[in-house]
């Protein structure tokens, strides 16, 4: 694949919270895979671009992952366009969990095929 400077190490997301837990930032993705009891992580987007859900299984809407206004259980915010600045809040409760949840952010650097690109755009 064609990268432009720092695509491949740069993260995407800057992890926050009162009980992190399992929650991790991984290049550009954000998880909390097999995730413990009482986790609220809040993930800040420092790249703005599409989600595209790796994985996501959550035990019920006791536990949530919240983008802008909604609350995400039973599925993930596939296709979801996120702005930088923009926060990512996860939070379970104290009873019950499940394998978790990855979601990466589309690589800006890889969306073209043009092998003169530079990651710049």
């Amino acid at each position: 694949g064609f990268s432009g400077p720092n695509c491949a190490t740069a993260y995407k997301f800057d992890l926050s919270g009162s009980n992190t837990g399992k929650c991790n930032v991984n290049g550009a993705c954000f998880s909390s895979l097999n995730y413990g009891n009482d986790e609220e992580c809040t993930f800040t987007v420092s790249e703005s671009g599409a989600l595209d859900v790796i994985s996501f299984n959550i035990f019920s809407s006791l536990d949530f992952l919240t983008v802008g206004d909604v609350r995400y259980w039973k599925s993930g915010p596939q296709g979801l366009i996120v702005t930088a600045g923009e926060e990512i809040i996860w939070y379970s409760n104290f009873a019950n969990t499940d394998t978790g949840f990855e979601i990466c952010l589309v690589d800006p650097c890889i969306a073209t095929d043009s092998p003169s690109d530079d990651g710049s755009d």
